[in-house]
């Protein structure tokens, strides 16, 4: 019974690293919608933080919830317009969104840091839509990546191959910390330092929290195996 306990335990964490990995790609990656966000106020989004100990930023969100209840098509075309400012240009992007920028001297992109994230990639046959015309390292994609494997990870814990989903959970805790620990923090002041507005102020934060804790979390897992 004990033996059952804890692995449901570990299959409800495996389910919600999968969430919040597609939930954070999701808003990184894509404009804001309004099922996006209302999702990110769902019940099953604050479950899955609080299952994993995330708090920052959600102050920011609970501001941007509220700024949607009370005029709702403002709220949404100005974060829509703060998601193409900051991540889409035409200007130059105040925190751009690639590993490489933040790992070379002379902030570029398409560097020796996106071959590696690519090597990582095609273990798993990753491939991006755009490969090539893109960037590997972008920060959509490496969120993506870690939500594919989290997948993986919970389906052979769910058919008891244990062996696999050490190997998935080894290779994505290798992932945070040579890739996405090593930039996102940077890059997470950059946009601190450019936006006021709640959302990415919040999803920042959130950003930043959640890498961490699943860390941790992806070290008890395996030591529960």
């Amino acid at each position: 019974m004990e033996t059952q306990s804890r692995q449901d335990g570990i299959a409800i964490l495996l389910a919600n690293r999968t969430y919040l990995y597609r939930l954070l790609h999701n808003f990184f990656g894509n404009e804001p919608t309004s099922e996006a966000i209302n999702i990110l106020n769902s019940d099953h989004t604050q479950t899955a933080l609080s299952l994993l100990s995330v708090e920052k930023g959600l102050d920011s969100l609970e501001d941007f919830a509220n700024q949607m209840n009370m005029n709702g098509e403002e709220a949404l075309d100005k974060v829509r317009s703060e998601f193409t400012r900051l991540f889409i240009g035409p200007t130059k992007l105040p925190a751009p969104p690639w590993e490489s920028v933040y790992m070379t001297k002379d902030r570029l992109i398409f560097q020796e840091c996106t071959l590696n994230v690519r090597k990582c990639y095609l273990k798993y046959y990753f491939v991006p839509v755009h490969f090539r015309s893109e960037a590997d390292d972008h920060l959509a994609l490496e969120l993506d990546f870690m939500c594919n494997l989290s997948v993986l990870a919970e389906t052979a814990h769910q058919v008891g191959d244990l062996s696999k989903a050490e190997e998935v959970l080894k290779d994505q805790r290798a992932f945070l910390e040579e890739h996405l620990l090593a930039w996102v923090p940077q890059f997470a002041a950059d946009l601190k330092a450019s936006t006021s507005h709640p959302l990415y102020l919040g999803m920042t934060s959130m950003l930043e929290e959640f890498l961490l804790a699943d860390l941790v979390v992806i070290g008890e897992i395996l030591d529960s195996f």
